[in-house]
């Protein structure tokens, strides 16, 4: 009776022991919209963002607006979190960055700057 008990104990831990090991690291963490924007802080690869959206026909309609108000080289991709980005690439320093909010603030666009994705 023992020899059969032995082989159901062993799965019945195993079928304990890995999700309570697993989960002994705390519940998993899904990133918040706030941990997928990196404010940029000093000069390098710097993105400057026209802003984040949950739908491609949002992003869609505010690249033309971008690309209309001349900021080339505007495009859409993932911001690692799920959502589109209308970002620009490449900008070297702050203070570039800065010069190009600027510009967008004057055609009524609000852009911020952030670090490149690794």
């Amino acid at each position: 009776m023992t020899r059969r008990f032995l082989p159901i104990a062993l799965v019945f831990a195993a079928a304990i022991a890995y999700p309570v090991g697993v989960v002994s690291g705390g519940a998993p963490h899904f990133p918040a919209r706030s941990d997928c924007v990196h404010p940029a802080t000093k000069d390098g690869e710097i993105d400057a963002v026209f802003g984040h959206f949950d739908k491609r026909s949002d992003a869609v309609a505010r690249l033309r607006v971008v690309l209309g108000r001349g900021f080339t080289g505007s495009k859409i991709e993932g911001d690692g979190c799920g959502r589109l980005k209308v970002v620009v690439h490449g900008i070297p320093t702050l203070a570039v960055g800065r010069e190009l909010a600027a510009e967008a603030r004057k055609v009524g666009l609000g852009v911020t700057l952030e670090r490149a994705a690794p």
